[in-house]
């Protein structure tokens, strides 16, 4: 299927209509969990509680009525001091920490969860390999794994990266189960936006109001090499990934860099509190509307920290350039 089949399967209603419901069981047990605590699914794609179980003598059972027979969900506790991504499948799954700490617990049944050690590996040396063989081993795993939810994840997760006819083409490689699930349907959206700025197209022009309230276009704060960082107070990587950024800024900020900070955040107090405390001295904007602001649908940005990098021209270099990287094109560009 290529991406114009894609496109006419979403206007022929791809979206529409409800899945399925389909059976699961998840069988669990814990080592240090008072009785009486509730533990919770919620889904990783749009945010839902699914389903609420009680401990009893660090035992506990799920019997959900799934929405569709593969999804990715987090299991914690309410205040979520315990918890652990799972994939699962419409089959009786076993949850098993009863020797070790929660998000450590063994868990078998689905394909997908069988697969997390595996996707380690694609990340194994994260920060020392280069982008070309971080790209081969993505694409190894997904073509190896097309019947896993877990390669949609991750095509998800990597698609503006790969652009919209590359991320066509490993799409077309999922069965129909995975194509027509919540994930799949992700990626299909963002094959069917074509304001998602790609490789050597120009940046989408937006209206957002700094910290003082006023509102600034990002078309005022270009025209130099810029680039576009969407974060979050609350994200500990973004903030990592801050910590670096400051250091390039200082070398190159007299060279012509400029940044400009796009924040998820719903709080303006943590956010100007966050921009405070950490001293970043770039431009920063946010509609204080989470995930839900255009912008970051216009982007198609789906976690944070995400960039963009954009030369003199306003057109975008590179999306999500690791810090070897991203160092790399912005010196290039300064010459």
């Amino acid at each position: 299927m290529r991406l114009t089949s894609l496109l006419l399967a979403l206007a022929l209603g791809l979206f529409s209509g409800t899945a399925q419901e389909s059976s699961f069981s998840l069988t669990g047990k814990t080592n240090d969990i008072k009785d009486g605590s509730w533990l919770y699914f919620r889904d990783l794609v749009n945010g839902a509680t699914l389903d609420s179980a009680k401990v009893q003598n660090n035992s506990f059972k799920f019997e959900t009525k799934l929405s569709e027979p593969r999804m990715w969900v987090m299991l914690h506790t309410k205040d979520r001091s315990k918890f652990k991504e799972l994939w699962l499948q419409d089959k009786p799954m076993r949850f098993d920490a009863s020797n070790t700490d929660f998000q450590d617990a063994e868990v078998t049944g689905s394909i997908s969860q069988e697969l997390v050690d595996e996707i380690k590996t694609v990340y194994e040396d994260y920060d020392k390999i280069s982008e070309a063989e971080l790209r081969k081993r993505q694409e190894e795993f997904i073509k190896n794994n097309p019947n896993a939810l877990i390669s949609a994840r991750m095509l998800y997760e990597v698609s503006g990266k790969w652009g919209r006819e590359n991320t066509a083409h490993y799409f077309d490689l999922f069965p129909e189960e995975i194509q027509e699930s919540a994930l799949g349907k992700r990626i299909l959206s963002i094959l069917n936006n074509d304001n998602i700025p790609q490789p050597g197209e120009k940046y989408v022009d937006f209206e957002l109001p700094t910290p003082t309230g006023e509102t600034r276009k990002f078309s005022a704060l270009t025209g130099k090499v810029t680039l576009l960082q969407f974060w979050a107070s609350t994200c500990e990587p973004s903030k990592m990934q801050n910590r670096e950024l400051k250091k390039l800024y200082r070398k190159y900020r007299s060279d012509g860099l400029e940044i400009v900070a796009v924040s998820r955040d719903t709080s303006q107090t943590d956010w100007i509190k966050s921009i405070e405390k950490d001293n970043l001295k770039w431009q920063h904007l946010s509609a204080l509307e989470g995930w839900e602001g255009p912008v970051f649908t216009n982007y198609g940005i789906k976690r944070t920290p995400s960039n963009y990098l954009i030369n003199t021209n306003g057109r975008v270099v590179g999306v999500n350039l690791r810090d070897k990287e991203l160092k790399e094109n912005i010196k290039k560009l300064l010459k």
